[in-house]
This record gives C-alpha cells, structure tokens and sequence, in this order.
C-alpha cells in the first residue's frame, strides 16, 4: 500500500511540476484571468460548467468567487450551471443531455459575461454545445482542459491545456489552475475598484 501511495504522489508531484514549468500554461493562465476581470468590471459574470468532476470544479470555482478565497471581500458575480436540478432534469428530459448547458447559455448569457468550461477530454458533447451556443450569442469562452483538448479546443477562444495522461491527473491540475484563476481576478477587481476587501457587511 506504502508503495502505491509513494507512486501515485510522485507521479501526481511530477505532473504538476510539469506545468508549473511551462510558459505556455502561465500565459494562458493569465490571459484567461484578464478575460475574467474584463468581464466583471463591464458588470459581467461568470458562467461555468462541467461533468462530474469538473462539475464539481465548476462549483468550486464559482463558490471561490461569490464567497470568498482569501480574505474577506466583496462578492464576485458567477453561476455553475451544473446546480439547478429541475432546470438540468427538465432539459436532459425535454431535450437530451447534450443541451443542458447550452439551453441555460440562451436563458442567461448577456454581452459582458465569461463562460468557462471545463472537461478534462476535451470533447463533452454538452460543453461542445455550449461553446457552440456561447458564439451564437456573440460571447466569449474560456475552455480548461487537458491532453490534446478535443474538439472544444476549436470553439474556444482562449484555452488553458493542463498535462496529464490521466483524468486525474489533468483534474489535479485544474484545482491549482482554478485557484490562481481566483486570486488574480480578486487582486485585478480590487485595483479596479469593482470590489474591496473587508466587506464583511455584505
């Protein structure tokens, strides 16, 4: 047992020193990090989505974003639309899997909003989908991936590929991506002035 874990941390450490390493990986992170603060500060929004794990990502990031990462601020508007079960149920229902997210991308996109996806594959035909929808509401998209990032890698415009051969691995990743993502958009909103710390009020 003492010797899976001794791997299985090695190999986890290794992929991650991997993109600690890469310039290109930190210019993506960067450039997706503006796109978000660009948004917020024309009084825009988050929009984020994914399957499984990355649903549970897309949570994550956005509760980071409303609540708080670090110290106490102003709340950062954003909505994970894998939460709202009648609205999923009722679209896989009435209209297949495939369009949950995009089906809530024309309830809810407006000019100034970010969609963020996230798959891990790069070709979640819910996520193709929504990118697909994201540019015909003239929007902007930010696709967080991995490997070679699949057919979503085409619709997107910018794209964060993380290493990994493995789901895991690239999901390991996507935490420390997601958490960055939050701490550059809180600073570049707080040198804005669209948000301020201490805001306990709120």
């Amino acid at each position: 047992m003492n010797a899976f874990i001794d791997e299985a941390f090695g190999a986890a450490l290794m992929n991650l020193k991997k993109m600690t390493e890469s310039a290109e990986v930190k210019s993506q992170v960067a450039h997706a990090a503006q796109m978000i603060i660009d948004s917020c500060a024309k009084g825009g929004q988050l929009l984020a989505a994914g399957n499984g794990g990355s649903a549970a990502d897309a949570q994550h990031m956005i509760a980071e974003l409303v609540v708080k990462l670090g110290p106490d601020r102003s709340p950062i508007r954003g909505i994970a639309l894998s939460t709202d079960t009648s609205i999923m149920t009722a679209i896989g229902n009435d209209y297949g899997y495939d369009y949950v997210f995009s089906r809530q991308i024309y309830a809810h996109m407006k000019p100034n909003d970010l969609f963020l996806g996230i798959t891990t594959s790069g070709n979640s035909p819910n996520i193709l989908r929504a990118l697909e929808a994201v540019k015909n509401v003239g929007g902007k998209s930010v696709l967080l991936t991995g490997k070679e990032g699949g057919k979503c890698k085409a619709l997107a415009d910018t794209i964060i590929l993380v290493p990994g051969e493995t789901t895991n691995m690239i999901q390991e990743c996507h935490q420390l991506v997601y958490h960055t993502l939050c701490f550059l958009v809180e600073k570049g909103l707080a040198d804005k002035g669209v948000i301020q710390y201490n805001d306990k009020k709120i």
